[in-house]
């Protein structure tokens, strides 16, 4: 079953860029735009995590939080314009699991949803783990996983793989990628790197949507 996250922002241009930020990174994300429709929504879905702007009309964020914690433990996160550390305090006292103070990057926002996703099913990346959305990396045992399952890579795409997760959301060269996965003694040219990335990007099934290609430059997980 896919992921489902509430959002429930006024700004209706904020909402829309969110969405195709989490749309792009596989997560399944219902808009609302005010308290009311929030609540409303909580009680007839069951979601996987719950975002929520503070400022909205009919009922702010707060008492939202409040009213679906009566009920409910499924997390919530907060996004206010309010940067104070009492406004802070305000929303975790209110039940909130994160806060994230606007104007926000938006990869920021994705991937604090994906952490307490992640930590709401018990998924806690281990010490030797890289992660990003759906796909695991253990770099001690050299195994990668999409969804949960196992995916077969050969030495470079997995090098190609890490590579990308240490620097997600950062565009890596071509040229890096020659010398952190060939090395010095590369006999190729750059089209070696985009067949390599082509087949990693096929294993890696609906999640090769997380890794984009940089006209001219390379390509950036993220």
């Amino acid at each position: 079953m896919k992921t489902q996250i509430l959002l429930a922002e006024d700004d209706r241009a904020l909402s829309a860029l969110i969405l195709d930020f989490f749309h792009a990174a596989g997560l399944e994300v219902h808009p609302v735009y005010d308290g009311a429709e929030a609540l409303a929504a909580a009680a007839e879905h069951s979601f996987d995590l719950i975002i929520l702007d503070v400022m909205m009309p009919h009922y702010d964020g707060l008492e939202v939080c409040r009213r679906i914690r009566r009920e409910s433990s499924v997390p919530v996160l907060f996004l206010t314009a309010l940067g104070q550390e009492e406004n802070a305090l305000e929303g975790y006292r209110a039940g909130a699991d994160d806060y994230l103070t606007k104007p926000f990057s938006f990869p920021v926002l994705v991937a604090k949803a994906q952490a307490i996703l992640r930590r709401s099913r018990g998924e806690c990346l281990g010490e030797h783990q890289l992660g990003y959305g759906s796909i695991v990396l253990d770099t001690a045992l050299r195994d990668a996983f999409v969804d949960g399952q196992p995916v077969h890579l050969r030495p470079k795409e997995l090098n190609i793989l890490e590579l990308l997760l240490r620097e997600q959301g950062r565009t890596v060269s071509r040229d890096r990628l020659i010398q952190n996965v060939w090395g010095v003694d590369f006999e190729g040219d750059e089209r070696m790197v985009d067949r390599h990335v082509a087949a990693l990007r096929q294993k890696l099934g609906t999640a090769a949507q997380h890794i984009r290609a940089v006209y001219g430059v390379g390509y950036r997980l993220g």
